[in-house]
């Protein structure tokens, strides 16, 4: 695992041990940021079921402004700081070990709005909804950013849930991504 592009292209992150946490692959990971390129500059970054910091680090690595991440386990929150430490963005970054679905009200309570959200939960038909749901209510996806989610390529998410529409979709193997944006008309 290794930040693929930007100021610290080639820089090796520290993975997780053991076997909870599921990286982004570099494959998927790449054509993320192909696809999504244009929002990234100045922007502000959610990274949710964070792990590592691999999909945030890789934003600010390619010039977003500032990230939060939120991640569950103390162990990987330990691990993504440290990764933060070591690519000297302990300035742009805040770090939640909490439950995302406790997190997300709360930002959006404080008035945060981000330009890209990343969501890599565990795959399961039932929490990819539900975190569609949270997004949309919390109203923390600003008019024009995107939520990029990863899950299981046997699970087809809705083609839009609330004031989030599916704008693409890319599957690779077992993972695929779905791409949201804000659409205040639905």
């Amino acid at each position: 695992m290794r930040i693929i592009a930007g100021e610290w292209k080639g820089k090796p992150l520290k993975p997780v041990k053991g076997i909870k946490t599921r990286p982004t692959t570099d494959r998927v990971k790449e054509s993320v940021f192909n696809i999504i390129q244009s929002y990234i500059p100045d922007s502000f970054v959610l990274d949710l079921f964070s792990g590592t910091g691999n999909m945030g680090l890789e934003a600010l690595s390619r010039g977003a402004n500032r990230a939060i991440f939120v991640e569950k386990s103390r162990g990987a929150a330990a691990v993504l700081k440290e990764n933060c430490a070591s690519l000297r963005y302990t300035d742009k970054v805040d770090i939640f070990v909490n439950d995302v679905f406790t997190t997300i009200p709360y930002l959006g309570r404080k008035g945060h709005g981000f330009n890209i959200i990343f969501a890599d939960p565990p795959y399961s038909k039932e929490i990819e909804p539900l975190l569609l749901g949270a997004i949309s209510k919390a109203n923390i996806l600003n008019n024009n950013g995107v939520f990029i989610i990863e899950h299981a390529s046997k699970d087809v998410l809705p083609s839009s849930l609330d004031t989030l529409k599916k704008v693409d979709y890319r599957k690779y193997g077992n993972t695929s991504i779905s791409i949201y944006e804000k659409d205040d008309e639905l």
